[in-house]
């Protein structure tokens, strides 16, 4: 037992070595990540706890960094006015992210122990998975998500039902995607119960119910003209199955996301493997049928259905596909003990008595003791020592951002000083923004001076910036995978005298010359 819980305490600690290690990186916000900051920032600087504005997630996550901010951010000044530095930003919704995660890692080990699946052996696999570490260390929503999810799973596999509902309404506050977890909790449910009645489930619905009532006041209250339920489904909802010449390519697309659940295309296939080995090699428990029906229902609905493929959408399955893989790599653990024990065995028998068996020694005596502990445990040190020597640099590659999964990956490496850049310009700038969005927003600070307006197509900017009168400077940021030249064509025929100004990869700025009248 005691080398057990040594073995729990040392994997955790390479868990949160690796996630530190992320924490550590000089990485800018992800589009998505800058949205919900900005949001957060907006509730710790300036007070607007309602989240006002085009938001489609709810609340909890949001508040939580706003909380985090508040903490570890937000600074006074000398005026008595609240601020946020950018960088403090990052870092205090990160430091959440990152706990979220460790939390997850401790809860995922407590569910695995309660489904008798081999927990450590879980634990280890989440801890090394590089789709789970890129998105440790991030300001998206889902971190908290999965672990009050996972504390939900925990508690239905403990019986508490009631609980279960209070994790799954928390998760479902911090992401909607939680509701696609609901048929898991109660597919794990009566697999512990062995039967389902409606008084558990009732149990179950309640606090979900409630939860969701909650959410709808907080999102009445706001006073938007969209709900942000309604906003969600416009981004997310395809309203369609993918076309037959579509099938191909997303399959395509969905694996090469998924193999970075062990960091590899051929470690993440022997996983896979091994969780349906752990099915086939025996007659399955009803956990392990609950676990393998939602891992394969949930990729084969993302699949047939035209909905975005984005890699943190993958997270939600991550947990039952490692379930299952442990299980199945106990299996092999038992298949290679037998090996060595028959091995050993054969060779106690072999063995010739020993020239010192007058005091007791003996070759077949040492092959007994072997025979009593060792085929077991040599089978765990050289998987334990395969699992790392396989996946570390996979999660190595995650932390440094290396993989392409997670955050933003370098992309936006550089915006802040662009930022600074135009901070520095006059008063009342004009920022025409049509590439960074929510990135540039959240680097230009909470109380920049700067007016940022956003134009759909070249001919929109040409024919409204001649129509502002203002005579202040004029900007156009520009990154360097956007497709410029139609957008400078476009001015120069408006009669616009361009002037490259700001040139550090990968931004450029364009500062805009021209009498500006009304027409």
């Amino acid at each position: 037992m005691r080398r057990s819980w040594a073995l729990t305490i040392a994997v955790l600690l390479l868990g949160a070595v690796l996630r530190f290690h992320a924490l550590g990186q000089s990485q800018r916000f992800h589009p998505d990540e800058a949205l919900f900051a900005t949001f957060a920032r907006a509730a710790a600087v300036q007070g607007d706890w309602l989240l006002l504005g085009h938001l489609d997630k709810p609340p909890l996550t949001i508040y939580a960094n706003a909380l985090a901010m508040t903490v570890f951010g937000v600074t006074t000044l000398p005026d008595g006015v609240l601020t946020l530095d950018a960088h403090r930003g990052e870092f205090a919704v990160r430091v959440l992210g990152l706990f979220a995660s460790l939390l997850m890692l401790a809860a995922f080990h407590a569910l695995a122990r309660r489904l008798k699946v081999p927990a450590n052996l879980a634990l280890l696999l989440l801890a090394l998975s590089p789709l789970a570490i890129a998105f440790s260390a991030t300001a998206f929503t889902d971190g908290l998500m999965l672990f009050c999810l996972m504390l939900a799973l925990g508690s239905v596999s403990a019986r508490h039902w009631s609980w279960a509902g209070v994790w799954l309404a928390l998760s479902l506050g911090c992401k909607q995607q939680a509701a696609l977890a609901i048929p898991l909790v109660i597919g794990l449910g009566w697999a512990v119960e062995s039967r389902l009645s409606w008084r558990p489930l009732l149990r179950l619905i309640l606090p979900i119910l409630a939860g969701i009532i909650l959410l709808a006041l907080w999102d009445a209250a706001r006073g938007q003209v969209v709900p942000f339920w309604a906003l969600a489904a416009a981004n997310n909802d395809p309203g369609r199955l993918a076309r037959l010449d579509e099938l191909l390519p997303r399959a395509r697309d969905w694996w090469s996301l998924l193999q970075y659940l062990a960091g590899s295309s051929l470690l993440t296939l022997l996983l896979l493997i091994a969780a349906a080995a752990g099915l086939l090699q025996r007659r399955p428990r009803r956990i392990e049928t609950v676990l393998a029906l939602y891992a394969v229902a949930y990729l084969f609905l993302h699949w047939i259905i035209a909905i975005n493929i984005y890699d943190r959408y993958l997270l939600l399955v991550l947990p039952p596909i490692l379930l299952l893989a442990a299980r199945g790599i106990d299996g092999w653990i038992a298949v290679g003990s037998s090996v060595i024990r028959s091995f050993v065995n054969r060779a106690a028998y072999r063995a010739a008595p020993s020239p010192f068996s007058g005091h007791g020694f003996s070759a077949a005596g040492h092959f007994s003791v072997w025979r009593r502990f060792c085929p077991s445990s040599i089978a765990r040190i050289l998987l334990v020592a395969f699992l790392l020597l396989a996946a570390l640099p996979g999660a190595f590659a995650a932390v440094d951002g290396r993989l392409g999964i997670g955050g933003d990956n370098g992309r936006h490496t550089g915006i802040d000083h662009l930022a600074e850049y135009l901070n520095r310009q006059r008063l009342g700038a004009i920022i025409y923004d049509h590439w960074l969005g929510w990135e540039l927003g959240y680097y230009l600070g909470p109380w920049s001076d700067k007016r940022r307006v956003y134009y759909p197509t070249p001919e929109a900017l040409a024919v409204d910036a001649l129509l502002q009168p203002d005579p202040a400077p004029r900007y156009l940021p520009v990154p360097d995978w956007a497709e410029v030249q139609p957008w400078l064509d476009a001015l120069r025929e408006a009669g616009c005298r361009i002037q490259l100004v700001y040139d550090q990869t990968p931004f450029r700025v364009y500062e805009l010359l021209a009498p500006w009248s009304p027409l």
